[in-house]
């Protein structure tokens, strides 16, 4: 076949294809398409353009009431629909081309919803299908009442999550609409913590034919318990609080370490305020309770409140919590409520005294002298003379000289401070300054003063006199409008020396054992104690023994009358000489009458029970195989290079009757010095326990005849620091023979805890009150109240810095073991 041929065949092919086509169309006309084609989503063509395109995009909107509805086709080409009708976009399409109506704006005034059909497909002719509905959509929301807490997050239909923010009352409204007839169900999808609450819904649910704002999600503010311990009371009759929250709400506390809540609880930001509405009864204890952290505000459950009732707290009397500081004296003393801040100066091994009248006396030491010397004093021996009163909260120097001026018909006293600025003074009208001496008062009151290191009234060395001074009164103002006397404001009284005023370094006169008379010779940190017939015991102690010719540690026991102001050398019979060792024997066997027992030694604690026994612990001396620690005489300024003695801590039994010496425990199993304490559980008894070697501890028996033990120097539990300054508290239980770690730490060198955080600080017992570790404190044996007292010593203060210190502390021990 020709090309031209095949050319006229292939045209007359297509008009008859094209007259086939129009005929199955049912439409008469040439190429113009009609409406046969589908404007839905996959469709293609429409009515009008040409079948080359490009064809127009557009449809009808329907219900529209609001303004701002733009639709969008393919992402662009934006429209702006005023009302409802039909609509073209601007911009053809491609015949065969996509397109793609959204809406990209939906209308406000009212706020609708619009949602498109038909709004996808292919582009064969013009589209005109495409349908916009638009319905009323209304915002879902309403009010959250009483919150306080955060995290509070709504659901409406599960979803649409809502995080509440702020507090009290509280609009909320969910980011999504609903269409009008939709149903809407709001609910708590998470609770408000911090405080806890627990919120409810109300009107959550139901058809959105308008805007709601009705839903209410309810926060009832949440309440609190109010509670707290009851520590430091003794068990047993009477062992009873009744306590009081907000005026009421009673509720009894029976019981040592007692946690209690009270039945009504308190509402978020409410206030409790706890009282004690009785106390213990006097069966129980005659000291009162305190209360700490006992008012506030709820803003969660309260366990803090603390009822302490004293027993085994320290509390802070006087003196500053900085160790390093002198003696402070303002006369008169400024009147309550201002705080009377007068003290002795730092000081060690002071001598005290408790006066017929329960009145606490300080006398000398080695430390700091009253401040107002220019350049300041050092450090040396003092013989100031204090007197602690409980009616001005401080200290009262006594026994200063003064003197008397009248100008007007006022006579003035003025007391002479320049005499207790200084250190290291002779004796004269007082005894000189000292350190390590010896005490006892008589049934008179008066006060008695033995021995010591110092300087008696021309020479300087270890002392065996003995003074005796006798109170005078408080130097005060009196009481006419205007004073026609101005007092002094200290506390008069009198030294006499009684014997050895003038001498030092006296070796002692034995004479027989057991036999009265002998005498004492020159001795420095002896253990004393006065028993309940009145008679004052002495051991040991740096001094000399009955040759005189050598400074040695001494054993020797002698017993002083104080009604007939007599000595007794009681044994045992080595002891006449220095530098023994100690001879144990079996522990918990008695040695035979007056066979010698615990070695020589100084700064030890002797106890007189309520058995009549005598109990020795500790100290630096010699035990049974002479151990002497490296270094110096230790608590001697002499600056000796000889080794002299180590650190113990047997504890012995003396039984007066019978003359025998029996080891209890302590020093291991051999009777070997440098031990370290076993502590155990603090408060309990165990046959283990035992405190750490140490010299320069205070002790005391109760009533009940245990011993009680409080700081030094020495070891630690194994896992402390090697030795140091020591603030533990100890009690010997006769009954179990066992030792009692009742407070303070197994480790040395402890700072000490103040109750700072308290206004005042002064005189309030408390837990965690505990003076930093320390030795050669001057001590007050168990008052009327059963309270101990302590003063200074050479440790640590509140900031963990040692030196002298001239804090003034009390402890009250427990009654009882097991309380």
């Amino acid at each position: 076949m020709s090309k031209v041929a095949s050319k006229t065949f292939f045209v007359a092919y297509l008009l008859i294809v094209g007259l086939v086509a129009t005929a199955c169309s049912g439409v008469k006309g040439g190429t113009t398409g009609g409406s046969g084609g589908s404007g839905g989503s996959g469709g293609s063509g429409g009515s009008g353009g040409t079948s080359s395109g490009p064809f127009t995009i557009g449809g009808t909107v329907i219900g529209l009431s609001g303004t701002g509805l733009v639709l969008q086709d393919n992402g662009g080409d934006d429209l702006t629909i005023t009302m409802s009708g039909a609509f073209t976009f601007k911009t053809a399409i491609a015949s065969g081309g996509a397109y793609k109506v959204t809406v990209k704006t939906q209308p406000s005034t009212p706020t609708q919803n619009c949602s498109v059909s038909s709004g996808t497909g292919t582009a064969l002719a013009n589209v005109t299908n495409v349908q916009i509905t638009c319905g009323n959509i209304f915002t879902i929301g309403g009010t959250v009442s009483g919150l306080g807490g955060t995290g509070l997050v709504l659901q409406d239909n599960g979803g649409d999550n809502l995080t509440i923010t702020g507090t009290g009352n509280v609009n909320f409204t969910f980011a999504t609409p609903l269409s009008s007839g939709a149903a809407y169900a709001v609910t708590i999808l998470t609770q408000p913590s911090n405080p806890g609450q627990t919120c409810s819904v109300t009107n959550g649910s139901g058809t959105a034919t308008g805007n709601i704002n009705t839903v209410q999600i309810v926060c009832p503010q949440p309440s609190f318990t109010i509670g707290g311990e009851l520590i430091g009371l003794v068990n047993g009759p009477g062992d009873t609080i009744e306590l009081m929250n907000n005026g009421g709400d009673n509720i009894f506390v029976t019981g040592n370490n007692t946690t209690f809540t009270f039945p009504s609880q308190v509402t978020n930001d409410g206030a409790y305020n706890v009282s004690i509405f009785a106390g213990p009864s006097r069966s129980s204890q005659p000291q009162p309770c305190w209360l700490f952290f006992y008012k506030g505000v709820a803003t969660a459950n309260v366990s803090s409140v603390l009822v302490d009732c004293q027993h085994n707290d320290w509390t802070w009397m006087a003196g500053p919590d900085t160790a390093g500081s002198y003696g402070a004296a303002t006369l008169p003393p400024p009147a309550p409520p201002a705080q009377n801040t007068n003290t002795p100066g730092g000081r060690e091994y002071g001598a005290s005294w408790t006066d017929s009248s329960g009145r606490k006396w300080l006398f000398g030491g080695f430390g700091l002298d009253l401040a107002g010397a220019s350049p300041p004093t050092l450090p040396g021996l003092l013989n100031d003379l204090w007197l602690y009163s409980d009616a001005t909260g401080g200290w009262i120097p006594a026994g200063l000289p003064v003197t008397q001026s009248t100008t007007n018909g006022v006579t003035t006293s003025k007391a002479d401070l320049t005499s207790i600025q200084t250190t290291d003074n002779f004796g004269g009208s007082a005894p000189g300054s000292r350190w390590g001496s010896v005490t006892w008062n008589d049934t008179s009151g008066n006060l008695w003063l033995f021995g010591g290191q110092g300087l008696s009234t021309s020479a300087v060395g270890l002392l065996n006199d003995i003074w005796e001074f006798t109170p005078g009164s408080y130097d005060v103002s009196n009481n006419t409008v205007p004073p026609t006397y101005i007092g002094s404001y200290t506390f008069t009284g009198t030294w006499t020396p009684v014997s050895g005023a003038g001498n030092v370094d006296q070796p002692g006169t034995y004479g027989t054992l057991g036999t009265v008379g002998g005498f004492p010779g020159g001795r420095w940190g002896a253990a004393h104690c006065t028993d309940s017939s009145g008679n004052v015991w002495v051991f040991g102690g740096q001094g000399f023994d009955s040759t005189g010719i050598a400074l040695g540690l001494l054993n020797d026991l002698w017993k002083y009358n104080i009604a007939t102001a007599q000595w007794t050398w009681m044994g045992p019979t080595n002891s006449n000489v220095s530098q023994n060792n100690g001879v144990y024997g079996t522990q918990g066997t008695g040695l035979a009458a007056n066979a010698a027992g615990p070695g020589g030694r100084q700064a030890a604690v002797l106890w007189a029970d309520n058995l009549g026994n005598l109990w020795l612990f500790g100290g630096l001396g010699l035990d049974s195989a002479g151990t002497r620690n490296p270094g110096s005489l230790n608590g001697l300024p002499s600056g000796s290079t000889t080794p002299d003695g180590a650190l113990l801590n047997d504890l012995w039994k003396y039984n007066v009757a019978s003359g025998q010496w029996t080891w209890v425990s302590g020093s291991g199993t051999t009777g070997l010095a440098n031990q370290n304490g076993v502590y155990g559980t603090q408060q309990t008894a165990a046959a283990g326990n035992i405190p750490g070697s140490r010299w320069s501890a205070v002790g005391w028996a109760d009533a009940s005849g245990n011993l009680w033990l409080f700081g030094g120097w020495g070891y630690g539990s194994s896992l402390a620091q090697s030795t140091g300054y020591l603030n533990d508290v100890w009690e010997y239980q006769q009954t179990l023979g066992q030792w009692i770690w009742w407070k303070g730490s197994s480790d040395v060198n402890q700072a000490g805890s103040y109750p700072t955080q308290f206004s005042p600080s002064l005189g309030v017992p408390f837990v965690t009150n505990t003076p930093g570790g320390r030795r050669g404190m001057a001590f007050w044996q168990q008052d009327p109240l059963d309270y101990v007292w302590v003063f200074g010593g050479e440790g640590f203060d509140s900031a963990s810095k040692p030196d002298y210190v001239n804090d003034f502390w009390r402890y009250l021990p427990f009654p009882k073991y097991p309380n």
